[in-house]
């Protein structure tokens, strides 16, 4: 039977994997120098905290999800963001609606791998199945200390 996966799940674990010491800037260094959208880059680590691996299928699908939501939702808001003096209500506003945006990211992800035939049936050969995977796909570095290393 294949696992029925919660949005707020997902959201919670970002959350505390964004907290971890390092872990905000190895992300944002990813995202700012090779285009790594940090939300699905989370996922694949949280499928992998797992055990489980999406199918090429579903990787290629959350991908599709990842730029969709990139290009036209998410780095338009962070430029608006980035525009604005950090002290003050419009930049928290910013900041409250780029938020609010990536968690509506992270539903469509979520569907998309609480869809049909979304995991493989394979066990994970490697630690980080789903991070080297995806990783391969977009050719960015993981690097040390990276999520490969994070729990």
């Amino acid at each position: 039977m294949t696992p029925t996966f919660d949005p707020q799940a997902f959201w919670v674990f970002s959350l505390q994997q964004y907290a971890l010491d390092g872990m905000k800037d190895y992300c944002l260094g990813l995202q700012n120098n090779h285009g790594v959208d940090i939300n699905l880059l989370l996922l694949c680590h949280w499928l992998d905290s797992q055990a489980l691996v999406a199918s090429e299928d579903t990787l290629n699908k959350l991908i599709q999800i990842s730029d969709h939501w990139q290009h036209t939702v998410l780095r338009p808001l962070r430029t608006g963001r980035s525009a604005i003096d950090k002290p003050g209500a419009p930049y928290q506003t910013a900041l409250a609606n780029e938020l609010a945006e990536e968690k509506n990211e992270q539903r469509a992800l979520v569907a998309c791998i609480n869809g049909p035939a979304a995991l493989s049936d394979e066990k994970p050969h490697t630690a980080g199945a789903n991070l080297v995977a995806y990783a391969a796909k977009k050719q960015f570095p993981l690097g040390h200390g990276g999520l490969l290393n994070a729990t």
